[in-house]
């Protein structure tokens, strides 16, 4: 895979797929459906890695996208119920959640492998804690 130049030779292909999710929640959200992710667009836009065509199917892209909201709900109606709950965000890729339910101020742990995060870091000022 390449990154406009950067290449992502030091993560392996579980690592890898993150970039799947970030492509469906960026093509529904430019479809105006589903999911409203800014982010997912702008990271995809910036740079787009080569998928294969099942990665690229739009009913994956809209699985993504309503697997998304729906969490997005639950996490804002945990957040609504209790100001200090403490959100471990296991698996969050480049995922943008923190910021699609409007988290400020609560205790979020964003998740994954260390090559993932380096990743991550590209993309999001630091918001909140990573490991």
């Amino acid at each position: 895979m390449i990154l406009k130049g950067l290449t992502c030779d030091n993560m392996d292909h579980v690592n890898k797929t993150l970039y799947i999710p970030l492509y469906g929640k960026a093509k529904v959200s430019q479809m105006g459906i589903i999911l409203e992710d800014r982010t997912a667009e702008k990271i995809w836009a910036e740079n787009a890695v080569q998928l294969g065509r099942k990665s690229k199917s739009k009913w994956l892209a809209y699985f993504m996208a309503m697997r998304a909201r729906v969490f997005d709900e639950w996490v804002r109606k945990l957040i609504a119920m209790d100001s200090e709950v403490l959100v471990l965000h296991i698996e969050c890729g480049l995922d943008s959640r923190v910021h699609r339910v409007g988290a400020s101020g609560v205790l979020w742990y964003d998740l994954d492998f260390p090559e993932v995060i380096a990743r991550r870091r590209r993309y999001y000022r630091k918001c909140c804690s990573e490991y």
